[in-house]
């Protein structure tokens, strides 16, 4: 097993471009989620991995072995690449262990039970194996599909969107086990996603598309903490934006003089700039803030709650509205008057365009 590099590659849909000069190293073992809108690229990038694409530009490789080029492709049955599909997919005839067991290379017969066996175990179904999909949970049969997957070894593990179609619950305990399990197994392996949240808690790096392009790759906390342009910021996670100018590295606003890094750009002093926060830096001022920016009055309007923590809309003085995101503990009420802060510096972006 070795990197999968995909380098400079594009692809087509008819005459849309899909993926557009894209180039990403994937490290072996390595867990990577392509997050982005629907439209993006991301299923169309997952097929020219699989063979099921051709490329227009660019390459596809695993270690020394060249997988596509344009004009070239080696078949996708003999690239060494499995693929778990948003849905099962199962063979209704077939029961669990011979789902499975499609996907084992042909053998003597006492060494592919053995293979199905430890197959079924690994994906947590070793006493279900004569059981037929019409008896499984959503969730028991996409553990099915992964065992199949990884039946023959493969170098590489697409997975799109495999957890779409479970529950809430279900899907968290289920997309969790799953990278555990492939991290333990030193699979390498791309998840699909439109879901943020699954991208940022479950992949060592995310790779973030937008209309085709790669907007940017790195871990979860650099997309998140550190986002490379503003529509990044604004697509993962939610963000405050206030006018403000710029000078020697802060931006006065109506939250006060607040340290930023200008991104992407370099603003001289004076110039006007947008500021965008995540809703959690923005914090009520107390003693243990001290070196928090000076901050603003406001009062809460309102409080959404939502167990582990609560988003809350306060009003300031300067006649806005921000958003901050606090722990659901001692909460303070609706109409409180508090003294805001922020914890960290924000990113600083040009204005846009009239």
């Amino acid at each position: 097993m070795s990197d999968l590099v995909i380098d400079h590659a594009s692809v087509t849909h008819g005459s849309t471009l899909a993926v557009d000069d894209v180039s990403l190293t994937i490290r072996q073992g390595e867990l990577v989620a392509v997050l982005g809108p629907s439209g993006c690229g991301k299923t169309s990038l997952l097929l020219a991995i699989a063979g099921l694409l051709p490329l227009q530009e660019g390459s596809i490789s695993v270690g020394s072995r060249e997988l596509s080029r344009r004009g070239r492709s080696v078949p996708p049955e003999k690239r060494g690449v499995g693929w778990v599909p948003q849905e099962a997919s199962l063979f209704p005839h077939l029961s669990v262990g011979e789902n499975i067991g499609f996907a084992v290379p042909r053998g003597r017969g006492r060494a592919r039970a053995d293979r199905i066996a430890e197959l079924a175990r690994l994906v947590g179904l070793g006493a279900l194996t004569n059981r037929a999909p019409n008896q499984l949970s959503g969730g028991q049969a996409q553990r099915v599909a992964l065992a199949r997957a990884l039946a023959p070894r493969p170098d590489v593990l697409l997975l799109d969107e495999p957890f779409a179609a479970l529950d809430t619950q279900l899907r968290t305990g289920l997309r969790r086990e799953v990278a555990e399990l492939l991290r333990a197994q030193g699979t390498t392996s791309i998840l699909v996603t439109h879901d943020q949240e699954e991208a940022l808690t479950l992949a060592d790096r995310v790779a973030v598309l937008r209309d085709g392009h790669l907007e940017q790759f790195g871990t979860p906390e650099e997309i998140y903490q550190q986002p490379a342009s503003d529509w990044v910021a604004q697509f993962v996670g939610d963000v405050v934006e206030l006018e403000g100018r710029w000078r020697a590295g802060r931006v006065t606003c109506a939250l006060g003089a607040v340290e930023a890094a200008a991104v992407g750009f370099a603003p001289a002093d004076g110039d006007a700039v947008r500021l965008m926060l995540r809703p959690e830096w923005i914090v009520p001022r107390h003693d243990l803030l001290a070196h928090a920016a000076a901050g603003a009055d406001a009062r809460v309007a309102s409080i959404s709650y939502a167990g582990h923590d609560a988003m809350l809309a306060c009003d300031l003085t300067a006649g806005l509205t921000v958003r901050m995101r606090m722990a659901a503990v001692d909460l303070p009420e609706v109409g409180e008057q508090l003294r805001l802060a922020v914890q960290r510096p924000g990113l600083a972006f040009p204005t846009r365009a009239a």
